[in-house]
This record gives C-alpha cells, structure tokens and sequence, in this order.
C-alpha cells in the first residue's frame, strides 16, 4: 500500500490567512496524488518545527530536533503498515528535515520513504504573499481581509525571524488585485503534475531488484 503523510505547520500567515494553511495545502496535495497513484491519506501532522515565525501570534512550534526524533518514529512505525511512504510537506521550514530522516531511513530500511516539499514543485514566491494567498483560495480556503503590502524576502527565511524584515508577517508581496483562485490553480496544478510523475519514478526505482555486491 502506498500512503501519503502531509505535513505541515501551526504558524502565522499575516493577518488574513489562518495559521494551517500549509497544513491545509499538504492535505489537498496529498488527496489529488492519491487519486492518481491509488494511495491512501493518512492525517497530517499538524505542529512542526516554525521557530522563524515565533513571535507573531498563531505559532504554535516545537524544537526541530524533538520533530526529527518524532518523525522518524513516526515513518518507522507507518512502514510497517504502509509499502512506501509519500512524505508531503507543505511547511518549507522543515523540507530539509524531512527529507535527511527520510534519506537515512532509506539507507537502512531500503528504499521506502519519498519526501515531496510542496513549494519546491508548487513555484510560489511568497509567504502569504499573492502567490500563497491565490493557492489558498484555488484549495477552497477563506482569505480575510488584504491589504497591498511588499516586506522582506523569503531568501532572507533561514537566516534570521521573519520578526525582524516583516511587522505583518508578509514575506514578499501581497497584491490584492492580483490574488485569485485562477493564479492559484496554474500553479498547483503544474506542480502536482510533477510530483506524481515523481513518485512514478520513485515506485519504478523502489521496485528494481538489488544489485548483487
């Protein structure tokens, strides 16, 4: 059986989306991949590692170690249950993360686990910024009110809080006029299409027999 974990966070999206967003999009990510792979969706993983948006109201996070320790159990224990394992993340903050457990996992258990970080295939070029916000709203999501504002940049994400370059916690632009669930829909719909071709791959390469030493 082939199951499909969304992952995402418990953190601050500026003052009009709600802090699950990434949780939100991992889920309907994981649904649209499982329609076309004939996976089964197991419940997200809600409260991650957001230490970068700490400060901001609506972050809930825990230390990134405790959620390394807490993954891996988590995939050990899903491996028993589940052939392989399509780890969707939707929280960039723990893409790297994700993807050395499930990297050192396979080392050991053989190829099982596939981490797939969402904005790494879904081209945003914001944090809760129009392209965000446009995905959100082609997922079914509820936008609060927008106001025009362009703070920071996310390659600044990283290397210090978000508190420090944003005081709404915008990261690029936000442009009203140019948010839709049309703009949202291009975008998820280009990426998906390229992470089911990459768990295609990932189950043919999985399905080789070893090679003899």
């Amino acid at each position: 059986m082939l199951c499909l974990l969304p992952v995402g966070s418990y953190e601050q999206h500026g003052p009009h989306l709600p802090p699950t967003v990434d949780a939100e999009v991992a889920v309907y990510v994981a649904k649209r991949l499982a329609e076309v792979t004939n996976g089964v969706v197991l419940p997200a993983v809600y409260y991650t590692c957001s230490t970068e948006h700490q400060g901001f109201p609506h972050t809930i996070s825990v230390k990134c170690t405790t959620f390394i320790q807490y993954l891996e159990d988590l995939l050990r224990s899903a491996a028993d249950t589940c052939e392989r394992v399509v780890i969707v993340v939707g929280h960039g903050g723990v893409a790297e993360a994700v993807t050395l457990v499930a990297q050192q996992l396979n080392y050991e258990l053989g190829p099982r686990f596939l981490p797939l970080p969402v904005w790494r295939y879904v081209k945003v070029r914001d944090h809760a910024g129009t392209d965000e916000t446009s995905v959100y709203l082609a997922i079914g999501g509820a936008v609060g009110k927008m106001e025009e504002v362009c703070e920071g940049d996310v390659s600044l994400f990283g290397v210090m809080r978000v508190s420090a370059f944003s005081k709404t916690g915008v990261v690029g632009c936000l442009r009203p006029a140019e948010v839709s669930a049309e703009r949202g829909r291009a975008l998820l719909e280009e990426g998906i299409s390229r992470m089911a071709k990459k768990i295609a791959e990932f189950i043919h390469i999985s399905s080789q027999p070893p090679r003899a030493p």
